[in-house]
């Protein structure tokens, strides 16, 4: 939803957007319309006994004839819309996606799938000058999707008592440029600012290896993992509630996504030295 704002430019007060939160526990949910037309929406389906979330995304009619497109067993239905009264071009495509992280690896690797979504996704702000569903838009939802503190502060308040530890991650939070890590920005929650130069000077020192598992990416995935690697604050900034000069060697850590995650199963995280106690087990 984030992509779809950035290529599009509308904005939250724009007529021609909706954002909105369908009460139909069959059909699509949580859809995006632009004008007259879904852009993107979440489907719901049960299959041979079994749950399975669905993502639908608006395509040019060429996006027919890409080779991934038509060989993926992942795809679920083409679906075409039809023109509206006096329109006469190809209408777009509807197309269901039963794999996500797939869908976004193509849509960053694949220059023909990126132009056919980015190309319908313009067409349909070009369509209208207002949408008639705008009355069903949510502006929580739009800022849900720009806004990662606001996410996680959603997050945290709906999962923190029956699960701890399914808000963002540190390494998720926007990172700003500067040296100095901690300043409390003044969002819906503190924030504590990130620093890219710190994290590097972090990675250059340790490598781009788990300091508690040895996991490396880069051997296991090849060329797309290499310097991959999250990297923990020892010291978790919102404890600090101040500004500091970080020490990217005594102060962070290059671990996994797997062994950050569990760091940060409580409040405050676990020790690097207690998550290696557990993996011996």
């Amino acid at each position: 939803m984030k992509r779809i704002i950035k290529i599009t430019g509308l904005d939250n007060d724009d007529p021609r957007l909706v954002m909105s939160l369908s009460p139909n526990s069959t059909g699509w949910r949580f859809p995006v319309t632009i004008n007259n037309r879904y852009v993107v929406a979440l489907r719901k389906k049960k299959e041979n006994e079994q749950t399975k979330l669905y993502v639908g995304l608006i395509f040019t009619a060429s996006a027919r004839e890409i080779p991934q497109l038509m060989d993926s067993p992942d795809l679920g239905k083409w679906g075409q819309f039809r023109n509206l009264r006096g329109e006469d071009s190809d209408p777009p495509y509807f197309l269901r996606f039963g794999n996500f992280h797939e869908l976004l690896y193509w849509l960053e690797t694949s220059e023909q799938i990126y132009q056919s979504w980015s190309e319908a996704l313009l067409a349909e702000v070009g369509r209208a000058k207002s949408s008639p569903y705008r009355k069903s838009h949510e502006p929580l939802m739009y800022k849900m999707a720009v806004d990662v503190n606001f996410r996680a502060e959603i997050l945290d308040r709906v999962y923190t008592e029956s699960k701890p530890g399914l808000g963002l991650l540190p390494e998720q939070i926007d990172e700003p440029q500067e040296f100095y890590e901690g300043a409390s920005k003044s969002i819906t929650v503190n924030a504590y600012e990130r620093n890219p130069q710190a994290r590097n000077a972090c990675i250059e020192h340790y490598g781009a290896k788990c300091i508690i598992c040895g996991f490396v990416f880069h051997e296991k995935y090849g060329e797309i993992g290499k310097g991959f690697i999250h990297v923990h604050h020892i010291k978790p900034l919102g404890e600090i509630c101040a500004e500091y000069q970080v020490d990217p060697i005594n102060d962070l850590c290059p671990v996994c996504p797997n062994c950050h995650a569990m760091l940060h199963m409580r409040k405050p995280p676990y020790s690097l030295n207690e998550i290696r106690a557990m993996l011996k087990r």
